[in-house]
């Protein structure tokens, strides 16, 4: 669940010469660039591979030596404490709403009219601080994927 969402991936890697079935040594491998809001982090190790292909005299099997590289994907500091304040945030607004509703449905006495305005604020409020999560969707993308089902 964002922020705190953590993607792993593990790829195994080998190059062999045709001509002689014998591997090439992989110098290095490792995941590269910088996706915004994004710390990457990849870990090589090294281990030996069974190879299966036909050269067009029939299967050959050899054994490969092959990189694995361990690559994790995970958000960064910053965009996860951002992230947790503006929840905080919403959720301050709920709560505000909610007592708010309550109190106007519970109280005899007569109410100041702005302050029945809190609660409509508050609805026009969250889907804006909604769309500042860092790498949020896009307001409403559930709505138009439940139509798509037919919902």
């Amino acid at each position: 669940m964002a922020p705190f969402d953590t993607y792993h991936s593990t790829t195994t890697m080998f190059a062999i010469e045709k001509a002689t079935n014998e591997s090439v040594p992989i110098v290095t491998f490792a995941a590269s660039g910088r996706p915004k809001n994004f710390v990457v982090s990849s870990e090589n190790s090294e281990s030996l591979s069974n190879y299966t292909y036909d050269s067009g005299t029939g299967p050959t099997t050899v054994e490969v030596e092959s990189g694995v590289t361990y690559i994790t994907v995970k958000r960064s500091r910053l965009a996860r404490a951002f992230t947790l304040c503006l929840l905080l945030i919403n959720s301050a607004l709920t709560a505000g709403s909610v007592y708010v509703t309550v109190l106007v449905l519970t109280t005899k006495e007569k109410i100041n009219d702005g302050i029945l305005f809190f609660p409509v604020t508050v609805v026009l409020t969250i889907p804006t601080l909604r769309s500042l999560y860092p790498g949020s969707h896009p307001f409403g993308l559930y709505i138009g994927r439940s139509r798509a089902l037919g919902f």
